[in-house]
């Protein structure tokens, strides 16, 4: 990786030579301690600040590849975590070394680390290939250490992975619609939850890389997991959890009984469905809609009629069943075509039948 070029380079104060153009061995050697003598001293770099900077073809010269780079001066506590911000038109990399150690590196505009000893570490800006030049800014803040208490209806956790999955306790007391997100820029973050009735895993359901779930939770204990995507991740992260009322209308049990013109609003998780049931008092042309803006639905009715099912009948992905139906007891089943998750609604309509008097009920 091309970050590892300047270890030397940053943590001695000289660049490391490698295979550089024009020479090899003592003659590399010898350059690199020169030009290291005439690299100013690292900048200043304080915590909850930032600095200005440019990569310039006056910067400290990498011979492996070219690229130049800047060091800048951080001091820490023993266990500090800190995430660096590298912002401007730079194409850069970022790099931390303690001493001879190199720490932390990364290609993102982002670097997230935990200070192993307390002292001052160099952080290394340096441009992505022999061509990278120009200004950026590059900042430093604390990342609030996560106190172990569970999360109670809502709030956020800001944490560090330090490799494996790590597991945080959600208390829930109010029934309800409950959005969870995973946010990170150190690593690709998977956001798993399981409790009383629910197991749900979400990988780039929000933002970017980001990862969302939106569940109906009842009252109780849940445990709320962090992972990265390839097993084992690094970095700084921001679990968060906010409540919303039961929108009107909310079904949350198998069974509930639809009403001609009025609005049932539900939610499927993963490759699960929602069933209902649909009385029909005599022979009429019935048409039932399933209606979602997360996921592609898919309907299904069953009963003496006959078995019906659509897919894509209506607008978009939504689904559309009409068909006459002779008199009974019939069974609704809402699903999500490829095991996606979301809110729905779903609306059926009996020719001849009035609607309630109450205003039907719309998903949020």
């Amino acid at each position: 990786m091309r970050v590892a070029a300047i270890t030397l380079a940053v943590s001695a104060g000289l660049l490391l030579s490698g295979c550089g153009p024009g020479g090899s061995g003592a003659e590399e050697d010898a350059g690199a301690a020169t030009v290291a003598k005439a690299e100013p001293g690292a900048t200043a770099l304080a915590i909850d600040g930032d600095v200005a900077g440019e990569i310039t073809s006056s910067s400290g010269l990498n011979y492996s590849d070219g690229s130049r780079y800047q060091r800048f001066s951080l001091p820490l506590t023993e266990g500090q975590a800190v995430s660096l911000t590298l912002e401007g038109p730079l194409t850069g990399t970022l790099a931390v070394f303690n001493g001879d150690q190199m720490i932390a590196n990364g290609e993102g505009p982002n670097l997230a680390f935990r200070a192993t000893t307390a002292g001052d570490y160099l952080v290394a800006v340096s441009g992505r290939g022999a061509s990278a030049y120009g200004p950026f800014r590059l900042g430093a803040k604390t990342i609030a250490a996560y106190d172990g208490s569970p999360l109670a209806g809502e709030g956020e956790v800001m944490d560090w992975l330090t490799g494996r999955a790590q597991d945080y306790t959600l208390q829930v007391d109010r029934a309800g619609l409950y959005t969870i997100t995973l946010a990170s820029s150190a690593f690709d973050p998977v956001l798993r939850v399981r409790g009383p009735g629910v197991e749900a895993e979400n990988d780039d359901g929000g933002s970017g890389t980001d990862s969302l779930l939106r569940l109906y939770l009842e009252p109780g204990t849940y445990t709320m997991n962090v992972a990265a995507l390839q097993g084992e991740g690094r970095g700084d992260f921001k679990l968060t959890v906010r409540h919303a009322p039961l929108p009107g209308g909310m079904v949350t049990t198998d069974g509930t009984a639809l009403v001609s013109g009025r609005v049932a609003v539900a939610r499927v998780e993963g490759g699960s469905g929602r069933r209902f049931v649909l009385d029909v008092p005599r022979d009429a042309q019935v048409t039932i809609d399933a209606r979602s803006g997360d996921f592609d639905t898919v309907l299904h009715v069953d009963g003496p009629g006959g078995t019906f099912e659509d897919d894509d009948g209506g607008s978009g992905t939504d689904s559309r069943l009409s068909a006459r139906l002779v008199a009974g007891r019939y069974t609704v089943r809402v699903e999500s075509l490829g095991g996606g998750s979301g809110m729905f609604e779903v609306e059926a309509r009996i020719d001849g039948v009035d609607a309630p008097a109450a205003d039907a009920v719309t998903a949020p």
